[in-house]
C-alpha cells in the first residue's frame, strides 16, 4: 500500500509530541515520570493473575528452549574460561581468610546438619569398606605390620632377651612354613572380611553425630585461619579450565535427555500450581520485588542508555519511527481535517 503523505498539521504535532517526549525522557522531571508509570503499572497488576497473563505451556516452551534446545555459541564457554582464569588470579585471595567468607556460627550449623545425616553416613562407611580397594589396602597394611613386627621389632631392642626370643620364633616360622610372606599373605587375605566387618561395626558404633560433629568443628579451626589462596597449592589454572570444559560437555549433553526436560516441565508446573490464582503483584511481593527496588533499577541504568541514545542523535529518530505510522494515518488526518 503507498505510505499516505502526513497532513501539515500532524506534521507539526508529530514534531511537538517528539519534542515533549524527548524533555521527558532527559529532563530533570524524568524519575518522577518513571514513578508514576511504574505506580500505575503495579496498580494495574493486582488486577492480573498469572495464569490470565500467561499459560504454563507458554512459560514451559520458553524454558525448554533456552535450557535444552538454543544451541551456545563457541564463544561462551570460551569467555567463561577466560573469567575463570581471571577469578583464579585475583589478588583478593591472598588477603581474605576462610573465616572472612564463612562465619563459625554457619559452619555449626551445616556441621550439625551433616552430622545428623545418619542414614547417609551408615551408607558411606558400608560402602566404603566393601570397596575391594579398601579391602586391599588394609590387607596390605596388616601385612606389612605383622612382617615387620616379626623381622625388625623395635621395642625388641629394649628389653633383654627379647631379641632372641623373636629371632628364635621367627627361625621356628621359616622352619614350619619355607615361605614364610606367602603364608602370612594367605593368612591376612582369609581373615581380612571378618576384619572388616569388626572395622565397620566399630565405626558405626563410635562415628556418632557428636564424634563427626566435633571432628568437622576440628578440621575447619585448623584451616579457617588460613587464606583463601591456599587452594591454589592444589588446583592449577589448568585444572579449573579443564574442570569447566568437562562440566560444560557434561552439562550440554544432560540438556538433550528426557530426565532434563522432564525436570523443568515439573518445576514450571509447580509453578502455575502454587502461583496460578495471584496476582502478578503478590508474585512480585512473594519473590522480593517491590516498587522501590524496581525505581531503583530503572534509575540505574534508563538514564544512561537514554543519554547515549541522545548524544548519539539517535533518540530522536527513534521517537519518529515509532510514532510516524499514526500521524500519517487517514485517522489523524481524518481528525485535523474536521
Amino acid at each position: 500500500m503507498a505510505k499516505q503523505e502526513m497532513h501539515s498539521k500532524a506534521a507539526q504535532l508529530l514534531d511537538a509530541h517528539i519534542a515533549f517526549t524527548i524533555e521527558q525522557l532527559t529532563g530533570s522531571g524524568f524519575q518522577s515520570v518513571i514513578e508514576e508509570h511504574i505506580d500505575a503499572a503495579l496498580a494495574d497488576l493486582k488486577k492480573l493473575k498469572l495464569k490470565d497473563a500467561v499459560s504454563a505451556k507458554q512459560v514451559t516452551s520458553t524454558a525448554l528452549f533456552y535450557a535444552s534446545e538454543m544451541e551456545i555459541s563457541p564463544a561462551i564457554p570460551e569467555l567463561v574460561g577466560e573469567i575463570a582464569r581471571r577469578v583464579y588470579q585475583h589478588p583478593g585471595h591472598d588477603d581474605t581468610r576462610l573465616e572472612d567468607l564463612l562465619e563459625d556460627q554457619y559452619v555449626r550449623e551445616f556441621a550439625r546438619k551433616i552430622s545428623e545425616m545418619r542414614d547417609v553416613r551408615e551408607r558411606i562407611v558400608h560402602e566404603s569398606i566393601g570397596n575391594p580397594m579398601y579391602s586391599e589396602l588394609i590387607g596390605d597394611v596388616l601385612f606389612h605390620g605383622i612382617k615387620n613386627y616379626i623381622g625388625d621389632n623395635p621395642l625388641t631392642k629394649k628389653i633383654p632377651g627379647a631379641q632372641s626370643m623373636m629371632k628364635l620364633g621367627k627361625g621356628l616360622m621359616d622352619k614350619a612354613t619355607p615361605n614364610l610372606e606367602a603364608g602370612l599373605q594367605k593368612y591376612v587375605n582369609q581373615n581380612i572380611k571378618s576384619s572388616l566387618r569388626e572395622s565397620e561395626r566399630f565405626l558405626q558404633k563410635h562415628l556418632d553425630d557428636d564424634a563427626l560433629y566435633n571432628m568437622l568443628l576440628d578440621v575447619w579451626n585448623k584451616i579457617k585461619h588460613s587464606k583463601v589462596s591456599v587452594f591454589k597449592n592444589y588446583v592449577s589454572e589448568d585444572d579449573i579450565e579443564d574442570a569447566f570444559v568437562i562440566g560444560f560437555d557434561f552439562w550440554r549433553t544432560l540438556r538433550q535427555g528426557d530426565y532434563y526436560r522432564g525436570v523443568i516441565e515439573a518445576g514450571v508446573l509447580f509453578f502455575f500450581e502454587k502461583y496460578g490464582n495471584s496476582s502478578l503483584n503478590e508474585i512480585m511481593e512473594e519473590m522480593g520485588v517491590d516498587r522501590d527496588m524496581i525505581v531503583r533499577d530503572v534509575m540505574l541504568y534508563v538514564p544512561g542508555v537514554l543519554k547515549a541514545l541522545q548524544k548519539k542523535k539517535l533518540l530522536e529518530p527513534v521517537l519518529r519511527r515509532t510514532l510516524s505510522p499514526f500521524y500519517e494515518s487517514e485517522a489523524a488526518s481524518a481528525i485535523l481535517d474536521a
